[in-house]
């Protein structure tokens, strides 16, 4: 039994790094954002330009919208709608991106060819 304790104790500190996110500041989102492009876990990839344009890629097809930063959080917009949809964005140790929405929506991405 005291194994088992000793080695759950010993093994929090790396399951929690494994889920650390760390929540970035608006500054830190436009430089995280600004002119890269980032692949999604499903395949997806999303080109974020500097002057707050975005294409969004899936397969042969492609989305295009308008990007910004609203305090903490990264907004988009997608053509045709006018609406604005907001998101607090977080980092990881490995450098993973995850997108999280209000209404517990949730997309995780990478700098592309990392």
């Amino acid at each position: 039994m005291r194994r088992l304790i000793l080695v759950a104790v010993l093994l929090l500190p790396v399951a929690a790094a494994a889920g650390d996110w760390h929540a970035l500041t608006g500054a830190e989102i436009g430089t995280a954002l600004s002119d890269h492009e980032l692949t999604y876990e499903d395949g997806a990839r999303q080109i974020f330009r500097a002057g707050g344009g975005t294409t969004y890629v899936v397969g042969a097809g492609a989305s295009e919208g308008r990007w910004r930063v609203e305090g903490d959080r990264y907004c988009s917009n997608w053509q045709p709608s006018s609406v604005w949809s907001c998101y607090t964005l977080e980092r990881d140790a490995e450098g993973r991106f995850r997108f999280s929405g209000g209404t517990g929506d949730m997309s995780v991405g990478s700098y592309s060819g990392e």
